[in-house]
């Protein structure tokens, strides 16, 4: 597992101060640093690079007195992000500014409170991922104590995606999902459908997942695991109410990242070529949430946007269901696409597959949900694949 580089918190890059706050709870701030002006203290903009404990990422400013206090503060919070050399270089510098600034005994309060912080060892839950080898070895990464910190680690599953397989994703990304509803973290929407997918919080359409294996069973050099991917694909495509639970898949995706690793795919992939995640939990859980209002679910298993129902015409609607079904469903001259969908989500299936028949005359296609009965490769993915060959 990739080392991960995590952004060190200082008071300056604390801009919300929600580190300040949590930290305001465990620590007695002395007077002068109470007495001190707040932005003086924490933003450092008469601080020269000479002036901070870590001059090269310009960090723990030391201006002050009450920002000296504060540096120290927070480094000693963060310190073990730190490698052992910069870590003690930093200290040294720190400790240079506190005897400048004749604060020493506020100093070593703040050594002893975070030295019997740290020995309050954080559960294993605390972390993004937990690491045990087979002889019992144990190591965490990406604490998840802070919104910061989940923010962050966020961003860093994001960059090594292609690095880590889709089970150590799994793992790590329910994590963050779990501690970001918990302390009201928000990541922001492109970031957080990422999470989603890597979680496996997400549905797909079956026929993309069938055209995805076809994909990869076209990539495939070795006879026996390319026939093992076309059947995987038929599965899917025979099964797909079966074989499409949350948790299968979640395996399906396990398997299909562990082929792309083994033809050489990973890394590599196009908007023809989607990551395995991409296409197998392509609505994320949110996405669909702030859909629903919007969608309408026939009983075929296809969704359609409900403006789309406005698009049929009233007469052919009253030559398939009648007239009483046209007055339940319109509105004035015009289809009522909200009476429309409450009444097309109940019709049965043979009813349904009528009026898919209608709306596809119509030009209307579903939105999601149709599995195609034979899907192919276009051209532009097979001159796609063959570039991967020539790789």
């Amino acid at each position: 597992m990739p080392s991960p580089t995590i952004q060190i918190l200082d008071p300056t890059s604390d801009v919300n101060r929600e580190e300040l706050a949590r930290l305001s709870k465990l620590y007695d701030f002395p007077d002068f640093v109470k007495q001190a002006d707040i932005s003086q203290t924490m933003d450092a903009e008469n601080a020269t690079v000479t002036t901070y404990a870590d001059p090269v990422r310009q960090k723990f400013a030391c201006h002050t007195a009450a920002a000296t206090w504060m540096s120290s503060l927070y480094f000693h919070e963060k310190k073990a992000e730190y490698h052992p050399k910069d870590r003690n270089r930093i200290e040294q510098r720190l400790q240079h500014y506190v005897d400048y600034w004749r604060i020493r005994p506020a100093y070593a309060e703040i050594v002893k409170k975070a030295e019997a912080l740290a020995s309050q060892e954080l559960p294993d839950s605390a972390y993004g991922y937990v690491w045990v080898d087979t002889q019992g070895n144990k190591e965490r990464f990406l604490p998840l104590t802070s919104t910061q910190n989940i923010k962050a680690a966020a961003e860093w599953l994001e960059e090594h995606r292609d690095t880590l397989p889709f089970h150590d994703r799994h793992v790590i990304a329910k994590r963050l999902l779990e501690k970001a509803a918990a302390t009201g973290t928000a990541f922001g929407d492109e970031l957080n459908q990422f999470i989603e997918k890597q979680a496996g919080y997400g549905i797909p359409d079956p026929s993309e997942i069938y055209k995805m294996l076809s994909q990869r069973s076209e990539l495939c050099k070795n006879a026996e695991y390319r026939e093992q991917i076309k059947t995987l694909a038929e599965t899917v495509r025979g099964q797909s109410q079966i074989a499409l639970q949350p948790d299968q898949l979640v395996k399906l995706a396990e398997t299909v990242d562990m082929i792309d690793r083994a033809i050489h795919l990973n890394g590599k992939y196009t908007d023809n070529i989607q990551r395995p995640e991409d296409v197998i939990f392509k609505v994320t859980y949110t996405k669909a949430a702030s859909d629903r209002e919007t969608l309408c679910t026939l009983q075929t298993g296809n969704v359609y946007d409900k403006g789309q129902l406005s698009k049929l015409a009233r007469e052919d609607v009253e030559s398939l269901f009648g007239t009483d079904f046209l007055g339940e469903v319109s509105r004035g001259l015009d289809i009522d696409p909200e009476k429309m969908a409450a009444v097309a989500e109940t019709l049965p299936r043979p009813d349904a597959e009528l009026l898919e028949h209608m709306l596809s005359e119509a030009g209307q296609q579903p939105q999601f949900g149709k599995e195609a009965a034979d899907v192919g490769l276009s051209d532009t993915e097979l001159e796609e694949i063959a570039a991967i060959y020539a790789m």
